[in-house]
C-alpha cells in the first residue's frame, strides 16, 4: 500500500491555488508526515480579474484556509452578496434600458407552516397579495431593495443573520492566495510546461518545465484552463460539449470604475437579458466587473460588444474591453488515472448562477476525503467522477431552466431556448411534473446539492411559471396561517431594515477597523 506524499499542482490563478492552500491545510504539509504540495505555474499568463460572484459555501472554503474574513475582502476588493437579481428573462423591454421584469434569487431557505411549505399558498393567494414569492415567503429580496448588508460589524467573522456569499476580484483573491500558500507549506515554482510524459499504464510519469526541468509527484492536479495540458493533451480524456442546451459560447467583459466613490453598492448581482445572451454586474468595493455572455451562433463578436458598450451608457463609450472564448461541458472523467482536473480544465457552466468557483470547491473537498493511497486510485476516482458528474448535470439543468421558461419570443436566440427541444430530458420531466403541483422537499435530497427546492421555487415562480392548483384546494387547510406568516415576513423586512447597516457603509467599516466581535 504507498501512501500518496507528493502532489503537483501544474497552474495557478483561483483554482490552483485555491487547490494548494485547501489540500496543503486538509493533508498536513507543514506537520511531520504530511503531504507535499507543489505548485509550479508560468510566470506570463495574465489573470482576467473582471469581477466574480459566488454561493454560500465559499466561506466555509475560506475560513479554512486560514484567512479572516475581513483579511480576506480587503486583499480581493470584496463585497457581500445575497442575490442575483434578474432583469427582462421574462420579457423583453420596449425601449433600451427600460426593465420590462424583475425579480430576485435570493439565499433565502424555502419556508414552512405547521410543517407544510408556504409556497402553495402563495400560489392560490398571489392574486390577492399582490406579492411576489420572495416577498410573501422570506425577507431577502426586502433587504436587498433597500441595499442593505447581510451582517453587522458585530456579528462574528463568516456569520451573519442572512445567508451570504461575496462578489470580489478573482485576480487578487489569487494573490492573496499566493501569499497564503507560503504559510499552509505550499512550495511555488515558476516553470514553463514543455511536456508532459506519460508512462505504458497511462500514467503521468513527470512534467518536464523549461525552468524546473523534470517534475514528478504521486498525483497531479491539473488547473490549466480550458487548454487542460495534463487531462486532455497528454492523457486523451474527452470533453463532452453541453452547446447543445447552454448555447453562450463567448463573453465581452471589462472594469467599469463607480462614477462616484460613495455611491451606493447594490448587495447583489444583476442580470440582465438581451437579445442573444445577457449581461452580468458585479459590484466590487472600487469598481464594477461588467460583462456581455452571449451565443456566436446567433450574434457577432462587433454586435456584441457594441451592446455592452450601449448597456453601459456614455461610460461605455471609450472602455477597454476583453474578449473570451467559452467552452460550455465537462469530461465525464475528471479524475483519470493519477491525474485530477480541477476548474475550467475538469468543464465550464456559464457564470449566470455563480458556480464557478463552486464547483473548484466541491472537488477538492472532495477530493481530500477520498485520497488516501495511490493504489486505490480507481476507487476514489469512480467515486469522484460518479459525484461531479451529478453535480454538472443538477446545475446545468438548472442554468437552462432560466432560459426555458421565458416568456421572450422577440429573438431566434429566445425561440430556441424555450424550444423542449433543447432541454436535457430531466429538465424537461420536472416542467411536465410540476405542472399541477409545487415542487416536494423531498424531492431535493441529494448531496450536496447546491440547487435544491428554495432556489427552483424561486426561479419558477420568478418567472410566473406557476402551477394549475384547480381542484386541490383541500389539499391545503391552512390559508389564514399563511396569510398572517406573510405578514409577520413583511414585518421582519423593516424590522432588520432598520437594524441592518447599509451595505456601503458596511464595507467601508470592514475595511477601515474589521469586525468587532
Amino acid at each position: 500500500m504507498s501512501q500518496v506524499k507528493k502532489i503537483l499542482i501544474v497552474g495557478g490563478g483561483t483554482s490552483g491555488w485555491l487547490a494548494a492552500n485547501y489540500l496543503a491545510r486538509k493533508l498536513g504539509a507543514t506537520r511531520d508526515g504530511g503531504v507535499e504540495v507543489t505548485l509550479v505555474e508560468s510566470s506570463n499568463i495574465p489573470t482576467i480579474g473582471v469581477g466574480e460572484a459566488t454561493v454560500p459555501p465559499i466561506r466555509t472554503m475560506i475560513a479554512s484556509l486560514g484567512l479572516e474574513e475581513a483579511e480576506f475582502m480587503r486583499a480581493s476588493s470584496a463585497t457581500y452578496k445575497l442575490a442575483i437579481k434578474f432583469d427582462n428573462w421574462l420579457k423583453g423591454a420596449s425601449h433600451p434600458g427600460d426593465i420590462a421584469h424583475s425579480y430576485y434569487h435570493t439565499f433565502g431557505a424555502f419556508n414552512q407552516i405547521a410543517g407544510e411549505l408556504i409556497a402553495p399558498y402563495w400560489v392560490m393567494d398571489r392574486d390577492r397579495s399582490g406579492k411576489s414569492y420572495v416577498d410573501y415567503a422570506m425577507m431577502e429580496g426586502g433587504i436587498c431593495d433597500a441595499g442593505k448588508g447581510p451582517k453587522r460589524i458585530t456579528d462574528p467573522q463568516f456569520q451573519g443573520p442572512l445567508q451570504y456569499a461575496y462578489h470580489f476580484d478573482a485576480g487578487r483573491f489569487a494573490e492573496l492566495l499566493k501569499a497564503n500558500g507560503a504559510k499552509n507549506g505550499v512550495k511555488h515554482l515558476i516553470g514553463t510546461v514543455e511536456d508532459v510524459g506519460v508512462a505504458e499504464n497511462g500514467d503521468i510519469s513527470y512534467v518536464k518545465t523549461a525552468e524546473q526541468g523534470e517534475l514528478s509527484a504521486d498525483l497531479y492536479i491539473d488547473c490549466t484552463g480550458f487548454r487542460a495540458r495534463l487531462i486532455e493533451e497528454a492523457m486523451g480524456t474527452e470533453f463532452t460539449s453541453m452547446n447543445d442546451v447552454l448555447f453562450c459560447d463567448s463573453a465581452v467583459a471589462c472594469q467599469a470604475p463607480y462614477l462616484d466613490e460613495n455611491c451606493s453598492i447594490p448587495p447583489y448581482t444583476t442580470a440582465t437579458a438581451h437579445e442573444a445572451g445577457w449581461t452580468w454586474d458585479i459590484p466590487l468595493n472600487d469598481r464594477r466587473g461588467v460583462g456581455y455572455v452571449y451565443s456566436s451562433k446567433y450574434t457577432d463578436k462587433d454586435t456584441a460588444e457594441q451592446l455592452l458598450r450601449s448597456h453601459l451608457g456614455p461610460q461605455g463609450k471609450d472602455i477597454k474591453v476583453l474578449h473570451i472564448k467559452i467552452r460550455t461541458g465537462k469530461r465525464q472523467q475528471q479524475w483519470h488515472r493519477n491525474c485530477v482536473s480541477v476548474g475550467l480544465s475538469a468543464g465550464f457552466v456559464e457564470p449566470l448562477e455563480s458556480t464557478g468557483i463552486y464547483l473548484v470547491d466541491i472537488s477538492l473537498r472532495w477530493l481530500a476525503e477520498f485520497l488516501s493511497t495511490t493504489d486505490k486510485f480507481d476507487l476514489s476516482a469512480k467515486e469522484f467522477n460518479s459525484r461531479m458528474n451529478t453535480t454538472y448535470t443538477d446545475i446545468i439543468d438548472f442554468i437552462k431552466l432560466h432560459y426555458a421558461i421565458s416568456g421572450r419570443t422577440d429573438t431566434q436566440f429566445w425561440r430556441d431556448n424555450t424550444n423542449p427541444e433543447t432541454w436535457t430530458s430531466t429538465l424537461k420531466d420536472k416542467l411536465d411534473s410540476w405542472e399541477h403541483r409545487v415542487p416536494g422537499i423531498h424531492e431535493f435530497s441529494g448531496f450536496p446539492q447546491v440547487f435544491g427546492l428554495t432556489n427552483y421555487l424561486q426561479i419558477l415562480y420568478g418567472m410566473d411559471r406557476v402551477p394549475d392548483l384547480s381542484g386541490q384546494e383541500s389539499r391545503f387547510g391552512l390559508m389564514k396561517m399563511a396569510q398572517a406568516q406573510a405578514l409577520k415576513y413583511e414585518g421582519a423586512v423593516k424590522g432588520g431594515n432598520a437594524v441592518m447597516p447599509g451595505h456601503r457603509e458596511l464595507i467601508n467599516e470592514i475595511y477601515k477597523s474589521g469586525f468587532r466581535s
